[in-house]
């Protein structure tokens, strides 16, 4: 697991960056129909540091924390209502699929701490891995090359390649395999 990274007093640097990337997100972004403004937001989140590949489709309601710490493979899904809490960077990879309202949370609170310090650690998806409807996937996870997050799957442990797990925790269900020839 990663070295923990405490974030007490967030640098102003940061604070003002996020304050711009919210005024943004409010008046040129998140109301605008999807249909024909998607290229749009990409532009829009590449200036804020965004690294997104070709193909990438991202949902106006998509809450994104720091689009600086967000990091899209090629052809990467993300759906309606996903939060994408990026304090630390969260890494997709090609032809991830994170469904409607999922939730990749890359920060949480250390509770060994009275005072609850924030620390985060870097999320990763990689390459054809589907987090499915309502999901969690907690900081420091990595799901590997295409497996599958059950429908409100709560994930805090790293899921293996070509799993499918489900539940809360999320438990390994069975392999995943293919049946068709497309790929």
């Amino acid at each position: 697991m990663a070295k923990r990274l405490y974030v007490d007093a967030l640098p102003m640097r940061l604070k003002l960056a996020r304050l711009l990337w919210n005024i943004v997100y409010l008046l040129a972004y998140r109301w605008l129909p999807k249909s024909c403004f998607g290229r749009w937001r990409l532009f829009l989140l590449k200036r804020f540091g965004a690294k997104i590949g070709k193909g990438c489709s991202i949902a106006p309601s998509c809450r994104i924390w720091a689009p600086w710490n967000m990091h899209l493979s090629d052809y990467v899904c993300l759906a309606e209502g996903v939060d994408f809490y990026c304090v630390s960077p969260i890494r997709l990879g090609s032809y991830a699929t994170i469904s409607q309202r999922a939730f990749l949370c890359s920060a949480s609170h250390d509770i060994s701490s009275l005072s609850r310090p924030l620390i985060h650690f870097p999320i990763i998806i990689e390459e054809h891995a589907w987090i499915c409807a309502e999901a969690f996937v907690g900081a420091g996870v990595t799901v590997a090359a295409g497996a599958v997050v059950g429908a409100r799957a709560v994930v805090m442990r790293d899921v293996g390649p070509w799993a499918v797990v489900a539940g809360n925790p999320a438990k390994f269900v069975r392999t995943r395999s293919l049946n068709d020839s497309k790929g």
